[in-house]
């Protein structure tokens, strides 16, 4: 990813650190991955908290869920990929905003599967791209109550 040129706006949504600022679950199995990302969004002025896997997403929503405004997440990972991990949010959480990030092959997912995620972010993008996806999907969050 090149370096953002510009300011991406950090949005508001229902999940906050300390700071005010939204908090954004980044799952992704890759490392290098999960560094740009959470690097990226940071300057864009949010909080990132990471997760590697599905698995490791779920867990740290259970123990904060209120904790977050937005989830981002991979398609293939090992344990649980974001089909398990999208479904599962909206079974729990069904207000929690997912993006979709990958260059996995869209057409190989079913209409359901399409109409769970609220944005798709196609790999590979740039830091403009995805702060882009960012704000305008926690700028469409319906609120939720605490």
């Amino acid at each position: 990813m090149k370096e953002p040129s510009g300011d991406g706006g950090a949005g508001i949504g229902e999940g906050g650190s300390a700071s005010g600022r939204p908090v954004i679950l980044f799952v992704d199995d890759e490392p290098s991955v999960r560094r740009t990302g959470s690097r990226v969004l940071e300057r864009l002025g949010y909080t990132v908290q990471l997760a590697e896997d599905g698995v490791d997403a779920l867990a740290q929503l259970d123990a904060a869920p209120a904790r977050f405004a937005l989830v981002v997440t991979d398609m293939v990972m090992p344990r649980m990929d974001a089909r398990g991990l999208i479904r599962a949010i909206r079974g729990r959480w069904p207000a929690l905003p997912v993006i979709l990030s990958t260059g996995y092959d869209m057409g190989r997912l079913t209409a359901d599967e399409v109409g769970l995620f609220d944005r798709l972010v196609p790999k590979p993008y740039t830091p403009e791209e995805l702060g882009l996806a960012v704000r305008q999907t926690l700028a469409a969050a319906p609120p939720t109550s605490s």
